[in-house]
């Protein structure tokens, strides 16, 4: 199973779009985060910690995701990778079979993760454009979202799964 899933992330001139891609493969079990550098290990075990926390049963099966951001978005730097968390954690959970859509290629995703399962959102106008632009899908939780392809609802996609509290950023990166 293969899938990919579209995210921000954010510079100085506001937010870029960045594809996450990923599979499932019959083969050494676990997860594995390509593309983040040193960050991806810190990432990996907080979705590993969230998902064993809530007793979320994943298949034996080795999940690779895989984050492609290009060369001219420069050095990768904690304040905007913190971002990709929780599109991590749903594309993971995606590839797992444990979420109730049948696909995420035509979705956005934007958040960072606590470990007690907090998810932070940063959406702002900009973020809105984006999904007008390459007419995406939003997933997420704030109240009163409107996009023009429609809001998926977090709370609704994750409630069957797992428990998640969700939090709007009012200071979303600009």
């Amino acid at each position: 199973m293969e899938t990919q899933l579209q995210t921000c992330y954010f510079t100085k001139k506001g937010p870029s779009l960045i594809t996450l891609f990923g599979y499932a493969t019959k083969s050494v079990p676990g997860l594995e985060i390509n593309g983040l550098g040193k960050y991806g290990k810190a990432i990996k075990e907080k979705i590993v910690f969230v998902t064993r926390s809530r007793g979320l049963q994943i298949p034996m099966k080795r999940f690779v995701l895989n984050v492609e951001i290009s060369d001219d978005l420069g050095d990768l730097e904690s304040g905007s990778v913190k971002w990709l968390e929780y599109p991590l954690l749903l594309h993971y959970w995606f590839l797992a079979g444990l979420m109730p859509i049948s696909k995420l290629d035509n979705c956005l995703a934007v958040g960072s993760l606590t470990p007690s399962g907090l998810v932070e959102e940063p959406l702002n106008v900009q973020v809105m454009n984006l999904c007008e632009e390459y007419d995406l899908h939003l997933i997420a939780s704030t109240a009163g979202l409107e996009s023009p392809r429609g809001v998926i609802d977090g709370n609704d996609l994750f409630g069957q799964v797992a428990k998640l509290d969700f939090k709007w950023k009012q200071n979303a990166p600009i």
